[in-house]
């Protein structure tokens, strides 16, 4: 499973468009999509004719900390066999108040996605356009991004920023994001199109699809109807762009997964151990459909906050920010709680089995 996020804080530059028809898109290929929808105004949801006035849940309800209750699969709407939608609505802009100070606020859509069953080839997640909590979260959870620019004279505006909170968030959890710019939006008809075009080029390189989106008045339109454009109008170009984008994200299956599992490897080997914010925990479980952390730093508790992250390789891990000490702790893989088998550093459980030590602050730490 392959979560994608897609984001630019800057509007107008064809984010949602773009959300709506690669799903659409990769769903034409017979490959299951879950189109998050993480924008309080609701556009991805409206694209697909799902008004958000009329749901009774949506995404606030699987983030907020009021309704603990609430999952993932309690949300999802079928649009079709192959594309599902998890809806949006205005209260979601209540979630970055509700959860201010919360700890683990930016693991909410992490968490939840990690408790569906792996049954989506693809997730992809239309943010907001900020860089707050929402975004955060689509960032935590995924571990591919897609940028969309428009060639407008602003179109690298502010990306600065973005690739700032990009990289914060790899240095803060220890996960690396594979970040493609694609180009939207594009005149051929006029010189400052091109212009900024070549500025792409150079500035993303291979980071650029090959892929142009080109200005097509039938995507508008497709979005003001309700439908994607491979079902509004085939003979459109923007129905060919959008094709050959889904053509070309496929495509990178097999590296994107070879470069994922070589990182996570690299990034979590050999075992869990502490990093410069933390502790990152580690285990490998290829069979597991969860992995939770319990420690005496969550008082041996089972939480959403404890839920370890999965490559879908069969590498879990999670960082967990933990103040200087030694930490006992046990990893419940399916509900069957085990000792870590990469650290052989141990003490007998008064409730039996070993529990895993661990110190941190008091040892150089893995950068």
């Amino acid at each position: 499973m392959r979560t994608i996020s897609i984001v630019n804080h800057k509007g107008g530059c064809g984010k949602t468009v773009t959300a709506i028809n690669l799903s659409a898109c990769l769903a034409e290929r017979r490959k299951k999509v879950l189109l998050v929808d993480l924008d309080p105004q609701g556009h991805s949801s409206l694209g697909l004719n799902v008004k958000p006035e009329e749901t009774e849940k949506n995404m606030y309800h699987v983030l907020s900390e009021t309704h603990w209750d609430v999952a993932m699969k309690d949300v999802i709407i079928e649009v079709n066999k192959y594309l599902h939608l998890a809806p949006s609505g205005i209260i979601l802009s209540a979630v970055e108040q509700e959860l201010a100070g919360q700890p683990g606020r930016e693991d909410r859509l992490l968490n939840a996605l990690a408790e569906m069953p792996g049954k989506y080839h693809y997730i992809i997640v239309d943010c907001p356009p900020s860089l707050g909590l929402l975004t955060f979260n689509a960032l935590r959870a995924c571990r591919e991004v897609i940028v969309p620019l428009e060639t407008s004279f602003f179109a690298l505006h502010g990306l600065g920023k973005l690739s700032e909170t990009i990289k914060l968030m790899e240095d803060r959890f220890g996960q690396k994001k594979y970040v493609q710019a694609l180009t939207t939006i594009y005149d051929r008809r006029t010189r400052i199109a091109k212009e900024v075009f070549e500025e792409l080029r150079k500035h993303f390189g291979k980071q650029l699809f090959k892929t142009i989106v080109n200005i097509n008045v039938r995507l508008k339109e497709a979005t003001g109807f309700g439908q994607p454009i491979c079902q509004y109008d085939r003979h459109s170009s923007g129905y060919r762009d959008y094709t050959a984008l889904a053509k070309e994200v496929s495509s990178m299956t097999k590296a994107r997964a070879y470069r994922v599992r070589s990182q996570s490897a690299a990034a979590a080997s050999p075992g869990s151990q502490t990093v410069k914010n933390g502790v990152r925990f580690h285990i490998h479980a290829p069979k597991a459909k969860t992995v939770q952390i319990v420690g005496d730093f969550n008082n041996w508790k089972l939480s959403k906050g404890a839920t370890l992250d999965t490559d879908g390789q069969g590498s879990w891990s999670k960082v967990l920010h933990l103040k200087p000490g030694t930490y006992q702790y046990r990893f419940v893989v399916d509900g069957q709680w085990r000792d870590d088998p990469n650290n052989p550093n141990k003490v007998k459980s008064s409730f039996g089995g070993m529990n895993s030590i661990i110190e941190y602050g008091k040892q150089k730490e893995t950068q």
